[in-house]
């Protein structure tokens, strides 16, 4: 079974603080769907450090995870996080 989520409907337009974005990761580590969508559709914003967690939670993640409907603001700042892993870790986020 596949679990779909829309961050709109959990955080409106704007994803502003890690804290925020933990709690929501909290929940989805708990549902016991192996396959989910997030949904960014409507989503215009996260925070550097929303990206932050969300990418850093998503590579100990035991579930396949897809993202759909990303925003070209919202993948840029991803795009940021993933390139600082790179480059101060080492890691391929």
């Amino acid at each position: 079974m596949v679990l779909q989520i829309s961050l709109f409907e959990y955080f409106g337009r704007f994803i502003v603080t890690r804290n925020a974005m933990s709690r929501f990761l909290d929940e989805l580590s708990r549902a016991s769907d192996k396959n989910i969508i997030v949904d960014f559709k409507g989503t215009e914003f996260i925070s550097r450090s929303c990206a932050d967690e969300y990418i850093r939670r998503r590579i100990i993640f035991k579930k396949n995870i897809t993202e759909i409907n990303v925003s070209p603001t919202v993948l840029s700042m991803f795009k940021l996080v993933r390139s600082q892993y790179k480059k101060n870790m080492g890691l391929t986020a």
